[in-house]
């Protein structure tokens, strides 16, 4: 099967995006109590990355998005770390003494820095985007219905009778039930997370030109992917487990 864009450029961009953030991270010029806070964070996001691949090649892929949902919070302290805010390091200070819940650091967030970022994904404000997309993924914090939904692997979902518009789907319950959709789907996910981080990077370094032109040729690819339903800043469907097309196709692009 022929690989989307959105793959290719992201295999492309992310050693490229990690690095910026490594060095940005390594000598922050901050008090020693969060010096080293976005540093943890950034190594935090890269171990859990990994465990998430690990999990979602093997067919864990509800554990895998229950670890993916865990780095947008290290976003969160890397941003702060990262984009040069005169009051970031107050703010970090207020999260290092547990003053400063993962809910109010992004309203600062939303408030102080994300107004500079320009578009999300499509023409929306990188706010909405940002509130959007971390507001559809917090449900997976915790294991309920909706997460276990991932353990199911989908074979194919096809109308049983056009004059009643019933629906049957076919699924598969076991352990580890590897599902081609989903692990496309959470390596999407991983590649939002990429693109987050490179886009972070831009903004507190504006001339880098190159760069900058590389993260808006993998948002623009990411936005066309046939799996963030609608093209538009409607996430409440986009981390359903169940995806499919009438007819039963499940592999999208």
């Amino acid at each position: 099967m022929k690989k989307p864009d959105w793959f290719k450029i992201n295999e492309e961009s992310t050693p490229i995006v990690m690095k910026r953030i490594a060095v940005s991270v390594s000598d922050i010029k901050m008090t020693s109590q969060v010096r080293s806070s976005s540093l943890m964070a950034h190594w935090f996001l890269l171990d859990t990355l990994l465990l998430a691949n690990q999990a979602n090649r093997e067919g864990m892929h509800a554990n895998a998005l229950a670890l993916t949902r865990q780095c947008v919070e290290a976003i969160s302290i890397i941003e702060l770390g990262v984009c040069g805010h005169p009051d970031a390091e107050a703010t970090l200070l207020r999260w290092d003494s547990d003053d400063l819940t993962p809910g109010k650091l992004r309203a600062w967030l939303q408030t102080n820095v994300w107004p500079n970022y320009g578009n999300g994904l499509w023409q929306e404000p990188w706010s909405t985007f940002m509130r959007e997309f971390a507001g559809a993924i917090q449900p997976y914090a915790h294991y309920g219905r909706s997460l276990a939904q991932w353990q199911l692997r989908l074979h194919r979902f096809y109308d049983a009778n056009k004059s009643t518009a019933s629906s049957h789907a076919i699924l598969e319950m076991r352990p580890r039930a590897y599902d081609p959709q989903k692990a496309t789907r959470i390596t999407l996910f991983h590649a939002l997370l990429t693109y987050l981080l490179g886009r972070i990077w831009s903004a507190a370094n504006p001339a880098d030109a190159e760069f900058f032109a590389l993260m808006a040729k993998l948002g623009t690819a990411l936005g066309k992917s046939r799996y963030l339903d609608g093209h538009q800043t409607d996430w409440s469907q986009q981390f359903w487990a169940m995806v499919w097309e009438r007819g039963g196709g499940t592999i999208l692009e």
